[in-house]
């Protein structure tokens, strides 16, 4: 039986990719594209986003078919618009098509699925999953209970990172440092002591917060941390520059106790003592997060590589950290994914295996438009390098899957988009705005961008959908249905008038009405009227750009590279091809059912034996037909005596 596994990188760039395979940096990578197809041309759906595109990757659905239309759904019941009067698209509860587990399971196959969105809670009921309710292992998208999380907001299992500093940093926790009385390993009060609560931000339960003591020793440079002045052992040691080893709390919380795993690192430590910051990461906890529930306890127990953190670029944003220790975060999770991966598929039964990890989005959001233009051509470099090493992780956790998954293992790198720059100059776009200067849309209060609903003919929602304001259809509308399509054109007209004050561009690359997108497959309730699309070069890194847009060093084209049984070798695959069609080629080639809802087709170009089925049904019916023939003659013959 021919196995499949498909590991998913969120958002990288193809061709930056396909260059460091080149140049020798992801060795992991490029064996596979060596023995396997690398397709130049992989489309992915619009928009060009998250949860609807790895949903896709995991039915062969497309958007309208699924039902996952964006990163955020409309509120049921409620009027769309802006991600805070929508929730996250992360519950599998939406999915309207079934997962190729699912399907595969019907005919008595094991599905482990590790961190793979838009798939909790689990639909499936003989396999493994761990996570799928958000962007990293222990971030959470949804509220325990299943329940929507609206705008951008997300909850930890069981706290998220914070930084404690004596600096003015946003969002940190303040301490003033002072010379320290009572330690019983400090008697003699050589060192500064501070004390910080740990446990309390973004909590998916009901936490405890923890009260830590801090031994500031500014000569040596180290910071511990202590539960109590009289305790001998710190809980972690810092030294200036450096992690901590994996510590461990267990917190309480509203549901029980809650063991958690965090390293530490020194920021930064003035030889007075007077200019102190310390960064803890993500507590990590994975109760509550798999299913079986007993996987979490196996795994915090066997998997002691790398730490499930979400290594977002938050942290380097509010300037708690700086890009090299944002890049040693990447390489925690993506070491931690790659060794929970090897534990699961080297001692539980399996016949699919998905994955997916988020690094490249949160790096290019954070750093791509630095990366492509940014006037200091150092920091350029200093990026560049980052950029390799965050691949070259990534490469890592490859290499270590495929030491488990053996040779009878078909193997797909997949992507759900990729990301552009900005060119530089663009102005930013509000949908909205344009829509107000063409008399469409009043807004009571601009500053606060409150729409006022009683003078508004069109709105914005979330990426790429505009709505109009019928009154047959929300109550507040305005619009009569016989001004519908006259209302619709208004909107057209006015986008497509639209030009960059800055560059004198008109970044709309496509404008639809709703029954026009089904060319993109998109259809259905929640994806408004009007569908529209933008260059590569408009603002953003992606979502509203179109699949095949490349611009300066991003493109959003997807990635795909298969490898393994029945795939040919050494190919690069120039016809166009989408991440709808994995689905039904991994079935095809691992003779899988196909799942109900898939609208993918299959990848022939990429095949050895593109007619392998009927090639085995003849094979069948010559043997059938030799099998036939001998037992006619064998019951022709007579005896006599």
């Amino acid at each position: 039986m021919t196995k499949i596994a498909v590991i998913g990188f969120d958002a990288p760039i193809t061709k930056t990719l396909w260059r460091l395979i080149q140049s020798g940096d992801l060795p992991n990578l490029k064996r596979l594209v060596e023995n396997g197809v690398w397709a130049e041309n992989c489309m992915v759906p619009h928009p060009t986003i998250t949860p609807p595109n790895w949903t896709t990757l995991a039915t062969g659905a497309y958007p309208g078919t699924h039902g996952i239309t964006c990163f955020h759904l409309p509120m049921k019941g409620q009027r769309p618009g802006h991600p805070k009067v929508c929730y996250q698209a992360f519950t599998s509860k939406d999915v309207k098509a079934e997962y190729i587990w699912e399907a595969a399971e019907k005919v008595g196959k094991k599905a482990i699925v590790l961190n793979y969105p838009t798939t909790w809670p689990p639909r499936m009921k003989n396999g493994i999953q761990v996570a799928g309710y958000g962007l990293h292992v222990t971030s959470w998208r949804i509220t325990r209970e299943g329940g929507p999380l609206p705008a951008w907001r997300w909850l930890i299992n069981v706290a998220d990172h914070q930084c404690a500093t004596t600096e003015d940093l946003p969002l940190a926790d303040k301490i003033e440092p002072k010379p320290c009385r009572g330690w019983k390993n400090y008697p003699d009060g050589s060192i500064l002591e501070a004390v910080v609560e740990i446990g309390k931000y973004n909590t998916l339960d009901k936490v405890e917060p923890i009260k830590l003591y801090l031994a500031i020793d500014p000569k040596e440079k180290k910071v511990s941390g202590y539960l109590s002045k009289n305790d001998e052992k710190p809980v972690f040691t810092t030294t200036l520059g450096k992690w901590s080893e994996t510590a461990q709390f267990v917190f309480k919380t509203d549901r029980g106790p809650k063991r958690a795993f965090f390293k530490v690192k020194l920021m930064k430590l003035s030889d007075d003592g007077k200019h102190v910051t310390i960064y803890f990461s993500t507590f990590c906890s994975l109760k509550g997060g798999t299913y079986p529930p007993e996987i979490a306890d196996e795994l915090e127990e066997n998997v002691k590589k790398g730490l499930p953190l979400r290594a977002m670029e938050d942290a380097v944003a509010l300037g708690w950290v700086d890009y090299e220790t944002y890049i040693e975060m990447i390489e925690f999770e993506n070491e931690w994914l790659g060794e929970a991966a090897y534990y699961l598929l080297t001692t539980k039964e399996w016949d699919i295996f998905y994955m997916h990890a988020h690094a490249p989005d949160h790096f290019y959001h954070l750093a791509i438009n630095k990366l492509d233009h940014d006037p200091d051509p150092n920091l350029r470099k200093k990026l560049a390098e980052l950029e390799r090493r965050m691949y070259i992780s990534l490469d890592k956790m490859v290499g270590r899957i495929l030491e488990a998954v053996g040779e009878d293992t078909v193997v797909a790198i997949a992507s759900d988009h990729g990301a552009v720059p900005t060119e530089p100059g663009s102005k930013y776009i509000s949908i909205n705005d344009i829509l107000e200067q063409a008399g469409l849309l009043k807004y009571k209060d601009k500053e606060n961008k409150i729409i006022d609903w009683s003078q508004t003919k069109a709105f914005e929602d979330r990426s790429c959908y505009i709505w109009i304001n019928l009154k047959s259809r929300f109550p507040d509308g305005i619009v009569d249905d016989k001004d519908y399509e006259k209302v619709r054109w208004e909107v057209i007209n006015a986008l497509h008038s639209y030009r960059d004050p800055n560059t004198g561009k008109c970044p709309f690359a496509f404008i639809l009405r709703r029954e026009e997108a089904i060319m993109l497959g998109l259809r259905g309730e929640t994806i408004g009227d009007i569908v529209f699309g933008f260059y590569p070069e408009a603002p953003g890194e992606h979502g509203r750009q179109i699949t095949s847009g490349e611009y300066s060093i991003g493109s959003m084209k997807g990635l795909l590279i298969l490898s393994g049984p029945g795939i040919k070798k050494g190919v690069v695959l120039k016809r166009q091809v989408n991440i709808a069609d994995v689905v039904p080629t991994l079935c095809y080639v691992a003779g899988l059912p196909v799942p109900k809802d898939c609208e993918g087709a299959i990848i022939y170009q990429a095949l050895e034996d593109k007619d392998m089925h009927l090639n085995k049904i003849k094979a069948l019916e010559e043997k059938y037909c030799k099998l036939e023939e001998t037992i006619r003659v064998m019951r022709s013959l007579t005896h006599t005596y």
